[in-house]
């Protein structure tokens, strides 16, 4: 700022003394001195004004702004004293180090650390610091940290009226951490916008951000009428992700839609909700070409979750298509929760050609932080079934494993061996194979526990061939086939 001032000095020296030289030379000023000379004052003076506030004591700043972020932007922020003024890009505060204080009715506790905070100001009155003006807050780098009895206040705190003037977010992490304080999700906040549109006459909150290292886009908006619309829109541009919700509340009862469109699929939802049950219908939805149905209720505190869906016209094989997505949320610990219920009956009826299983009915359950598929079951309508007994799915040491009981129910031998191609030799007849094993999803590596055919143990020469199972790729039904041709060699029957 010095050196500014010194070479505003120095031009204007230069101009005056050029001007003086010519009126003693009896030249008159020139139109575009005149000019000049009055821009280059105005300059000047706006400059001293924008100065002002760099009078203004550090501590009466520090306390007018936490009071005034409290009653105008309904934030209470307790700042630092390292507090430095700018006037570029526009004038502003410019305070490190500042903390996010939330009442929860118990205490008062921080639920955000600030490094850089930014109180931009209005320029109609630096004269009089009394009547300072908040234009709007930019926060940069903070860090959220969030329980799960802070989400509680949410709906608290957007049924408010957000303040007229914009909040900025930046460069900023949300951590929700669970009751014993440890980190299960993070959400990146690349750039956020908050403030009251007088024009729509809502709450307004613009989010683009990243989880998981996905990135997406988030917008709220909340209209303060008499049926209380909100409309809530996220997508993703990786996962080909989109959603749509729109609710209104009447009378207590809040009724709305949701739509979700990946890919080729489309779920629309048709729900009411009350008295924190929320029922749920599907409308005309759709996973890519099978046709899908469902139904159920749903309670958010605590999580528990009765659903019950039907697929038609659906290839079963992609079931065992694991997404490296859904993998990583599975990992990041969200489901293996006590708080959460979950109680899944899927039935599908697969009408594709060159499908090993015709039908399927899949149970998936989670309770007390376990989850398991007891029950499970793929049928072949010409050979038997596969079922699921005494399963879990657990999360360990990086790894996500699956350990359970496959009971093979063979109805017809000789039409296994014929889909099999298995030679005439190699055929004999059983009815039960009963198999304990270990899957890890991550590496691709099966661990065969314990074999029974006909409730008797198998041979040592069969669970040599079983060992060299491990690491192959059994969703191609060629290797698959080759190995249990194997298999059916060196069983002695």
């Amino acid at each position: 700022m010095k050196q500014i001032i010194k070479n505003f000095n120095n031009l204007v020296k230069k101009t005056i003394f050029n001007v003086q030289n010519k009126t003693n030379n009896n030249f008159n000023i020139s139109l575009f001195n005149k000019y000049l000379i009055t821009f280059i004052a105005s300059l000047f003076i706006y400059l001293f004004y924008l100065l002002i506030p760099l009078l203004y004591d550090k501590n009466w700043i520090q306390t007018n702004i936490e009071k005034k972020l409290l009653s105008e932007f309904k934030v209470n922020i307790s700042i630092s004293s390292d507090i430095a003024y700018r006037i570029l890009p526009a004038p502003h505060f410019l305070i490190k180090d500042s903390k996010i204080l939330l009442d929860d009715g118990r205490k008062i506790k921080s639920i955000a650390e600030i490094k850089d905070l930014k109180v931009f100001l209005s320029q109609k009155n630096f004269f009089d610091k009394e009547k300072m003006n908040i234009k709007k807050l930019v926060i940069n780098d903070a860090n959220f940290s969030l329980q799960r009895n802070n989400l509680k206040l949410i709906p608290e705190l957007t049924n408010k009226k957000f303040p007229n003037k914009k909040i900025n977010i930046n460069n900023s992490n949300i951590f929700f951490k669970d009751n014993i304080k440890e980190i299960v999700s993070i959400i990146k906040i690349n750039k956020t916008v908050l403030f009251f549109d007088d024009e729509k006459k809502s709450n307004s909150l613009d989010l683009k951000g990243e989880a998981f290292n996905i990135p997406f886009t988030f917008n709220f908006n909340k209209y303060h009428d008499a049926i209380n619309h909100v409309i809530i829109k996220f997508w993703s541009k990786p996962l080909r992700l989109k959603i749509l919700n729109e609710s209104t509340i009447e009378k207590g009862l809040v009724s709305g839609k949701n739509n979700i469109s990946f890919l080729k699929s489309k779920i629309n939802t048709k729900y009411t909700s009350k008295e924190k049950l929320i029922y749920f219908v599907s409308n005309n939805s759709r996973l890519n070409s099978s046709e899908l149905n469902y139904s159920g209720k749903l309670s958010i505190n605590p999580f528990d979750l009765d659903l019950k869906v039907y697929f038609d016209n659906y290839k079963i094989s992609k079931l065992f298509n694991i997404n490296s997505i859904l993998i990583e949320f599975i990992k990041s610990g969200l489901l293996f929760n006590e708080n959460i219920s979950v109680n899944t009956s899927i039935i599908i009826n697969s009408n594709k050609r060159n499908e090993i299983f015709h039908n399927a009915k899949i149970n998936f359950h989670i309770m007390n932080g376990k989850i398991h598929f007891d029950k499970t079951k793929f049928i072949n309508n010409d050979i038997g079934s596969i079922q699921l007994n005494n399963s879990n799915l657990f999360y360990k040491n990086n790894d996500l494993v699956f350990n359970g009981n496959l009971l093979v129910d063979i109805k017809n031998s000789e039409n296994l061996f014929s889909f099999l191609k298995t030679n005439k030799s190699s055929r004999k007849d059983f009815k039960t194979v009963l198999i304990n094993l270990d899957y890890n999803f991550l590496n691709n590596n099966i661990k065969f526990n314990t074999i029974k055919i006909d409730n008797s143990d198998v041979n040592s020469q069969f669970l040599s061939i079983i060992d060299s199972l491990n690491g192959k790729d059994l969703n191609n039904f060629s290797i698959t086939r080759k190995l249990l041709n194997k298999l059916f060699k060196s069983y002695a029957g």
